[in-house]
Formats: C-alpha cells, structure tokens, sequence
C-alpha cells in the first residue's frame, strides 16, 4: 500500500509542471493575440468556413499542396460554385482529415481529397493537438492506440508548448507582426485568404530553393485509403459527391521517386472506392512552377494546377 502511495505521489508531483504549462499556454492564447498567428490557427478560421459558406459548394482536402496550390477564385468563377479550401498539413494525417470532412460536409458538397506522398493515416499527435489547442473540438478527430499513447502524447505535446514559448520570446518572433504582405515570412495564420481559406502569403516572396527529399521504399496509402473509403461511405449515405486525385508535385520529385509513386496509384486505382481524377503525370509541373517544396505550388503554378483541376471535374459533369 505505501509502495503504491508512493508512486501515486510521484505521479501527481509530475504532472504539475505539465499543468502549470498548460494554463500558461492557454492564457498565452487569450491575453497575446500574437501566439494566434500561428500557422495552424488557421485551423479555426479554416472551420468558421466550413460552417458558415453555404452548401452546395466545392470542399478542398488535404495537406498543404492544396493550401498552396489551388487558386479558388478562378476555381469558383469557372465552376460557379462557392469554394472552401479546408486544407492545411499534411501531419493532421488522412484519419483526422476525414473525421473534420464528416463533422462539416454536407448535401450536395463536392469533395475533392488529395494527400501528399508523404501523409500518413494517423499523422502527427503533436500537430493535432496543436490544432487542438486553438480548436478545442478537434480533440475528438485524434486517434490513440491506447490510454498510454495519449498520455505520452499529451506529455509531449506540452514540453513542445514549453519550447515555443521560450522559443519565440528569445527568438524576437513574437515582434513580428507578420501579414499577407510581409515578403520573408509564410507560415502563419494570417497568410490566408479569409474569404476561401488560400494560402496567399507565398505569392510575393522571393523564390526559396528546396530540397527533393526520396520517398520511402516500403512507401503504401493502405491505412490512407481505408480511411478515405470510410468517407465514402458516409459522402453516398449523406448525398456528398466525393472526388481523389493526386497532389501537385515538382517533376524533379516526380521522375526521382516514380516507382514509388507508382505503387501509390496502384494502391489507389486497385482499392479506392472513390472515382479518382487523373493521374499523377496530370498533377506533376516544372519545378519553376514551385515556391519552397516539391508540394507546394507558385503563383504561376496554383494557377496551372486550378486550370487542370477544372478540366478535371467538368469532365464528370461538374
């Protein structure tokens, strides 16, 4: 009994510090709108469109290839239909992403999904909960394997917490006050559209280079495409048209991991049970048509990519 007393004890002094953190970090949010601007706060206004812009309107998912990549006016103008850009990170994972589609999709919703060759199912606990933090109802949309993987997970999160806040107080990035027209910064809430939810604050910054990272040998979208069935499921029960295709991406990504890509799209084409618009060659650009990742599309590029996806979808009758 005293053993157990013991650990009860260690447990409960341990956990202190953690919710000391906690309650900084949540007042941090409320007193300075500054910790507000960060990129995955975009998470929040991201969803006030999604329950606000009203339905029948085209709803863009997936990582931030779409964020980027996808220039919604001209794709609103030319389909005449409202459109929603709900894409984000690609480390929310497809599982998170289709659990938001199924909370704010609704009758006669056109769903258009993509995930970057890199996103997992179960994504990034950490990213999550970040998303959670200025989003509180997103903690439902996160999966655990176990109690254990939460609590360690919540343990984590909060030592990252930890880091950012000490971090951007050394660093001096708390006297940024950033906007869609700062020229060197990107990664922060208000680079977004407010009207559609377009990542904008790329498109007049100086051209970065970019690293063309391989793709895994044992790369596969078996879980990813469980995931996006399960959504089909609930898109035919609910009267939502749901559509894949395959993510922007730079041909120099594209001719370097091709065999790998290729086993994607057979994954895809064998067993998903949605209709998938074009093909990887369809979505693949020059890497001049790119801003700081094989994923993530120019203004030149976001405006080619748009015009592919159009043909895409008037082809089905869109």
């Amino acid at each position: 009994m005293k053993l157990i007393k013991f650990f009860i004890k260690i447990l409960f002094i341990s956990f202190i510090p953690l919710l000391a953190i906690d309650g900084i970090r949540k007042a941090d949010l409320v007193i300075d709108p500054r910790s507000g601007n960060a990129y995955l706060a975009a998470f929040t206004d991201k969803m006030h469109l999604l329950d606000t812009v009203p339905s029948p309107r085209i709803i863009l998912m997936s990582g931030s290839s779409m964020a980027f990549g996808v220039d919604s006016d001209l794709l609103s103008k030319e389909l005449e239909m409202p459109v929603v850009n709900a894409a984000l990170h690609f480390n929310l994972g497809s599982k998170f992403m289709v659990e938001q589609l199924k909370a704010t999709a609704k009758k006669g919703d056109i769903v258009l999904i993509t995930l970057e060759y890199i996103a997992t199912s179960e994504g990034q606990h950490d990213d999550q909960l970040m998303v959670a933090d200025f989003y509180p109802e997103a903690k439902k949309w996160i999966h655990f394997d176990s109690f254990y993987e939460e609590i360690g997970a919540y343990i984590k999160h909060r030592l990252s917490d930890c880091r950012l806040l000490v971090g951007e107080t050394l660093s001096g990035t708390r006297d940024k006050a950033v906007s869609i027209d700062d020229t060197t910064s990107v990664f922060f809430r208000n680079c977004f559209n407010p009207q559609n939810g377009d990542l904008l604050g790329h498109l007049n910054n100086p051209k970065p280079t970019f690293a063309n990272p391989e793709l895994s040998i044992d790369v596969n979208f078996r879980e990813q495409i469980k995931d996006l069935n399960d959504f089909a499921v609930f898109a035919q029960k609910n009267g939502i048209k749901v559509f894949f295709t395959f993510p922007s991406y730079a041909e120099s990504g594209f001719e370097k991991n091709m065999s790998q890509v290729r086993i994607l799209e057979q994954d895809c084409r064998k067993n998903l049970k949605i209709p998938i618009l074009g093909s990887p060659e369809n979505s693949a650009m020059d890497d001049i048509f790119f801003y700081d990742s094989v994923y993530h599309p120019n203004a030149q590029g976001r405006k080619i990519f748009t015009s592919r996806l159009i043909q895409l979808l008037e082809q089905e009758g869109i």
